[in-house]
């Protein structure tokens, strides 16, 4: 039968070093980003009215953005400390041999987090953690949230980077957008204008991979797969796109969207599911 419930792994925590990377690279691009609006050419001029508003809008992205990454890493999506004993196992359950341990339905093993993880979505390799029942929502809503304010600063960088662009030619245009690097490092450009390119290159592909991520993401979630079901086909637990939803965002899954800490409790334990086939019974 196995551990009634996990105790983690014997091979030890898994590594933080994919997480140090990606916070030395937003500290680098954040660094550069405060260089530009200081000493570079910067956003154009705005109003009072207008300042104030992507005052506030800037404050209510970075916010969320923080606050459900914090979410996200403090919330342990393994089965580690879980009773899975009394669950009853049945049809779905499995035995993981590195964990020692039977797994429910939708659970999978990580080699990279070492452990078995509860509804096993994926494993994020820029903030070294899976995303499985316990924090997809903060997932989803970094994605929306990242996206954002990526978004947010391409456009406010958009004109000082068109301006610089049109001052030079189609040539020195395409290596600056595409190898920042190499211009600075010939002379090429100064060290605002390489900031200001690389800045905004940045931005917009991180803001295309968000957004990729979160229409990509939001198609499982109102079918109620993870990745590993959709990449095999499986529809088992889509209940409905209302129905789906609740599952993996609590009741008040529209407002989870606005604010990471409001309270939205998910009704399943990460171990059992209704199923496609429960709810024909019931209707029948």
């Amino acid at each position: 039968m196995g551990q009634p419930w996990a105790v983690g792994s014997a091979d030890g925590p898994p590594t933080r070093l994919p997480l140090v990377l990606t916070a030395l690279w937003a500290t680098a691009v954040g660094l550069e980003l405060a260089y530009v609006l200081v000493l570079g050419p910067g956003p154009p001029p705005l109003g009072p009215l207008a300042r104030a508003f992507q005052l506030a809008l800037a404050a209510f992205q970075l916010l969320n953005l923080l606050g459900n990454v914090g979410l996200f890493l403090c919330s342990d999506p393994s089965i580690r400390g879980v009773m899975l004993a009394g669950h009853g196992l049945g049809q779905g359950w499995a035995y993981c041999y590195q964990c020692q341990s039977q797994v429910p339905p939708r659970s999978g093993h990580c080699s990279a987090c070492r452990i078995c993880i509860l509804r096993r979505d994926h494993h994020c390799r820029l903030l070294g953690r899976c995303v499985g029942f316990h924090n997809y929502r903060p997932f989803l809503c970094l994605l929306l949230h990242g996206a954002g304010v990526l978004l947010h600063v391409s456009v406010l960088l958009g004109p000082a980077l068109a301006a610089l662009l049109r001052a030079h030619t189609p040539l020195h245009t395409a290596a600056l957008l595409l190898l920042p690097w190499l211009m600075l490092l010939t002379g090429r450009v100064s060290l605002a204008q390489f900031a200001l390119a690389f800045v905004t290159d940045t931005c917009v592909a991180g803001a295309l991979f968000c957004g990729a991520g979160l229409l990509f993401h939001g198609m499982l979630l109102l079918r109620g797969q993870t990745t590993w079901e959709w990449a095999r086909g499986q529809h088992s637990y889509d209940l409905g796109p209302c129905h789906n939803l609740q599952a993996a965002l609590g009741p008040h899954w529209i407002l989870v969207w606005l604010w990471p800490f409001l309270a939205s409790p998910l009704p399943g334990d990460g171990i059992t599911f209704q199923t496609t086939a429960d709810v024909g019974l019931v209707a029948s």
